[in-house]
């Protein structure tokens, strides 16, 4: 190339090869990204808006999730329930892990449905300037002809009205919504530019043990820890629709009310059905069980999510002044108040958690007999020789029914195939199903002394406002375990023998020193009271007490702090 050329080289360039020089090849990407567009078509004007949501390609570092850490982890509940709640590890984790899951699945959709919307809203906003422009498209090379002065041409029809033809622009062609007849707009199509998401279900929980475990009170210590509306319904008033009673709508009223009539934050809630074994199956002289099966037939659509109607009575009627008096024998009676106003709810089942609690008495028998195998002699089975009542055949082997783990091995009669009363449509909505144990020994004197509002505290601090100081031996403690263990009623035994142990020194009071020795508690001698100076009494009645079988001495300090679980 010539030296003339050379030179008049760089005029001539064109300015995307300077810039892409200049700024390199990333460089020169981000900045067409970032730099006002201009339509390729001349008659249009000079446009200088920008998407700040529009992929720049600065790489995949910079592609994170935008999706934030959870703001909780199931170890942070339990460390919770942990301060209130004495053993039980297992059902602890298992609730845990179950409430952290379905919150986490509503923070992920929740997410998700944002990003899907500024999506759809930016694809709008594209397709909006994309309609702007395409008259220019159409009419850049020569002279612009208006669509209805084109359809008139044909005619040979003048414009005798001016402004006429702009007015009714389009309004006499047929529209493709017009042509298209209703019966062709069954199918919707899917949206690509929108991306699908993997949708995470919901799972119910059911709580299975003795009663005094604390399947009820795991939930209602965790009820203050989340920030979500939370209540308890009793199973026991739930009965058909039409009969007397409660519905099973009545426990979403009940969230309702908790969340202050708020509906979002109603359809995030928890509801725990308490007394679930209570709605099982039940043989009626006439036939009608409208507190069993029925209830467990509408409680089906509700665990699984619909749309539910409630009507909520607003009981502020007016009422008069005058018509205070009974009208008894009076020829005009009074008229009753108006009714209130009543305002209609519609609240969604699906995002709704459902905890279902039940201490299924008689469960275990039902899965012993499920698991034992009948035999004589030499490990030789025996099989009956009942059959059926409607086809009069033997029944299937018990290995064709193992694939089945809501029903039982066994079926000695044709109807009692369900699971302890319950139907396999609602066992099969219980995703997550966990048995808590009973209570031993070692637990339900951790109960009375170790939790932050213990047995042994509460009493204490009773004692105080009368005023009094209320001290337990060790061996009384033990000693008030074990017969709680005897009643079966578990961490609710507890209470029940303090309150009888503590019933004489309550009608004393005041006394400014109180001492419950293991004595007292199996009723052989009386509770030891003393003044103001008996501190030093009741420390060697004490130590006394703890040194029968030969134990090592301690000081008063730790057997105050046993005694009185750190009050």
């Amino acid at each position: 190339m010539s030296a003339l050329a050379r030179a008049r080289a760089p005029k001539c360039a064109s300015p995307s090869y300077v810039t892409r020089h200049r700024l390199g090849h990333s460089a020169y990407s981000t900045f067409l990204a970032v730099a006002p567009r201009r339509s390729q078509y001349f008659n249009s004007g000079f446009t200088s808006s920008y998407d700040p949501s529009q992929d720049t390609g600065r790489g995949p570092i910079f592609a994170k999730s935008t999706f934030g850490v959870p703001q909780f982890y199931p170890r942070d509940l339990k460390r919770r329930v942990d301060d209130y709640v004495v053993g039980q590890e297992r059902a602890k984790k298992t609730i845990c892990s179950v409430i952290f899951n379905h919150y986490q699945g509503l923070r992920r959709r929740q997410h998700h449905d944002v990003q899907d919307q500024r999506l759809r809203e930016k694809l709008q906003r594209q397709k909006f300037a994309q309609d702007r422009d395409l008259p220019d498209r159409v009419s850049y090379g020569g002279d612009r002809v208006h669509p209805v002065e084109a359809d008139q041409s044909r005619y040979s029809i003048e414009d005798e009205f001016p402004g006429h033809n702009e007015s009714v622009r389009g309004t006499h062609l047929p529209t493709e919504d017009t042509l298209t007849t209703s019966s062709d707009n069954f199918y919707v199509s899917e949206d690509s530019a929108v991306p699908q998401h993997v949708k995470i279900d919901k799972s119910n929980l059911l709580l299975i043990g003795p009663t005094g475990v604390g399947k009820t009170y795991i939930l209602e210590t965790l009820s203050k820890k989340l920030n979500v509306p939370f209540t308890i319904s009793d199973c026991n008033a739930f009965t058909q629709a039409g009969y007397i009673g409660q519905d099973v709508e009545a426990c979403i009223e009940r969230l309702l009310i908790e969340a202050n009539y708020d509906v979002k934050a109603t359809e995030h809630g928890i509801v725990v059905l308490d007394e679930f074994d209570k709605i099982a199956r039940k043989e009626t002289v006439n036939g009608r069980d409208v507190g069993g099966e029925g209830v467990q037939q509408a409680l089906l659509k509700l665990v699984e999510g619909t749309k539910v109607t409630i009507h909520v009575k607003d009981h502020r009627s007016s009422r008069t002044s005058n018509n205070t008096t009974s009208n008894y024998n009076s020829p005009t009676p009074t008229p009753p108040p108006p009714s209130g106003k009543s305002d209609q709810y519609i609240i969604d089942t699906t995002n709704i958690l459902f905890v279902f609690c039940g201490a299924f008495v008689g469960l275990d028998k039902t899965v012993l007999r499920r698991v034992a195998k009948p035999s004589i002699g030499f490990g030789s089975e025996i099989r009956s020789g009942r059959s059926s009542i409607s086809g009069g055949k033997d029944f299937l082997p018990q290995e064709m029914y193992n694939h089945l783990p809501h029903q039982p091995v066994d079926f000695p009669l044709v109807g009692e195939t369900e699971a302890f009363g319950f139907i396999p449509e609602l066992i099969g909505r219980m995703h997550n199903v966990c048995a808590l144990t009973p209570l031993s020994l070692d637990e339900l004197y951790r109960i009375l002394t170790e939790p932050r509002n213990s047995l042994v505290a509460q009493y204490t601090a009773l004692f105080e406002t009368y005023p009094s100081r209320l001290f337990f031996t060790r061996r009384a403690l033990y000693a008030i375990a074990e017969r709680a263990a005897k009643n079966e009623t578990g961490a609710r035994g507890l209470k029940m023998e303090m309150e009888r142990v503590l019933a004489e020194p309550m009608f004393d009071a005041p006394t400014p020193y109180v001492l419950i020795t293991e004595g007292c508690v199996h009723g052989t001698e009386k509770a030891g009271y003393w003044g103001k100076d008996g501190r030093m009494e009741v420390e060697r009645r004490m130590r006394a007490e703890e040194n029968k079988d030969g134990e090592a001495e301690e000081t008063f300090e730790q057997l105050r702090e046993a005694g009185q679980s750190g009050a």
